[in-house]
């Protein structure tokens, strides 16, 4: 994944994450349907979906983390 992308996903908010990821996931189920049928035009899509779900995920928990710590300081 590019640079840019990891820093336009880090400046996103919570909310846009997770509307990001679930929409990546609809892309992800929608590869593997055609894919029962028809050979994919382009796998390495399945996989830059997956990665960057998994990037989301790390965001949201570094966020999650950080707000927890915060409190337990307070």
């Amino acid at each position: 994944m590019k640079r840019k992308d990891k820093e336009n996903l880090r400046n996103m908010g919570d909310a846009e994450l997770a509307a990001q990821a679930a929409d990546l996931k609809k892309q992800i189920f929608q590869i593997k349907f055609k894919r029962t049928a028809a050979p994919v035009e382009n796998p390495v899509q399945l996989r830059t979906a997956r990665r960057k779900i998994a990037m989301i995920k790390t965001y949201l928990r570094e966020r999650a983390i950080a707000k927890s710590k915060a409190e337990v300081k307070k």
